[in-house]
């Protein structure tokens, strides 16, 4: 390729991803493309995006944006996925698919929040919970005594109403 191609694809990609806080490598080498076709799809459906490029432009894009050691991470046929709602989504995604596609998607590892994580940190991220579930589980744990209170008042209120019915036919019994 020529120097301009080359720098501007350098550019291209370092404006992407500029900014981003989080993105995974992957291994493509045993994925067709239709299969990579079908792995760009579901993350775009996500709201990711994912790009097959030349490792050792990749890693002139990563000095540009300030993540140096990813290039690290780059060895053989590789893409970069990135967006979305952050790391934590986009490893679910890629770990699932990497588990469907055997050893034809290899996670080399990650960066998220200023830190590198090899392939089994991008494994732990992806058994974290999500926010969603995170949020059901302190609703419950901030819900669940309130709601247990409340069981106990209404058993306490409806057996307080046997005691005073039982008790009004008891004076009415004994007044006839």
């Amino acid at each position: 390729m020529s120097k301009m191609l080359n720098e501007a694809m350098i550019d291209g990609l370092a404006k992407d991803l500029d900014g981003i806080d989080a993105c995974v490598i992957v291994g493509t080498r045993g994925l067709s493309v239709a299969e990579v076709s079908e792995l760009r799809n579901r993350l775009r459906a996500e709201d990711f995006r994912m790009r097959v490029v030349k490792n050792s432009l990749a890693r002139i894009s990563f000095e540009r944006t300030g993540m140096p050691g990813i290039a690290s991470l780059m060895e053989g046929t590789s893409a970069i996925c990135w967006g979305g709602e952050g790391a934590l989504p986009l490893s679910k995604i890629l770990v699932d698919e990497a588990k469907k596609r055997r050893d034809k998607l290899v996670i080399h590892g990650g960066y998220s929040e200023g830190e590198l994580l090899d392939s089994a940190g991008i494994d732990a991220l992806s058994k974290a919970p999500s926010r969603d579930e995170l949020l059901s589980m302190t609703m419950a744990a901030l819900f669940g005594p309130v709601s247990d209170m409340a069981r106990s008042m209404d058993g306490l209120l409806t057996e307080m109403h046997g005691l005073v019915s039982a008790l009004a036919e008891k004076q009415e019994g004994a007044g006839a």
